[in-house]
């Protein structure tokens, strides 16, 4: 055994629970593990003559309540998922009905229907691609915003 080995279990020998080894030949020739061992015992003694502080008040409460807060956000966050992956299975299985009915003949759009369509959302359309970079912008913004609020709010409860 090497110095190395045994700085692993020194606090267990100081306390007296150490694991079944080979350390006892190794710590009868070693003058610097020996020092470390009686260091570790002497802070063993010290401590065990100190009283122990009492917890602040509501100390238990605010960790629980930590804890509890932490693990509610990984749920949050599991059930965003969650429902995402719920939402886009959902609009796949829509797409595929839309689409096998489409091609079995069930679905069908005659021609005046789609230029009533394509006449009524043309305008919308010709509006939002005319404006892109304001909407860009806008969209870059909002984006940036919720995500500081969200950063922001994750620092708070830390």
């Amino acid at each position: 055994m090497r110095c190395d080995d045994l700085d692993a279990i020194i606090e267990a020998i100081a306390e007296g629970q150490a694991p079944a080894g080979d350390y006892d030949a190794h710590l009868a020739s070693c003058p610097r593990c020996q020092a470390r061992v009686a260091t570790a015992q002497a802070l063993d003694r010290l401590l065990a003559t100190r009283e122990t502080p009492e917890p602040p008040a509501g100390f238990t409460y605010r960790v629980m309540e930590r804890v509890g807060r932490e693990q509610w956000r990984a749920e949050q966050l599991m059930d965003v998922g969650f429902n995402v992956a719920v939402a886009a299975g959902v609009a796949l299985v829509v797409a595929g009905a839309v689409s096998l009915a489409w091609s079995l003949g069930w679905l069908t759009v005659d021609r005046p229907t789609l230029e009533t369509v394509s006449t009524a959302i043309e305008p919308w359309v010709s509006t939002t691609l005319s404006k892109g970079p304001t909407v860009a912008l806008a969209a870059v913004l909002l984006t940036t915003a919720l995500g500081l609020w969200w950063w922001v709010e994750g620092e708070a409860s830390l």
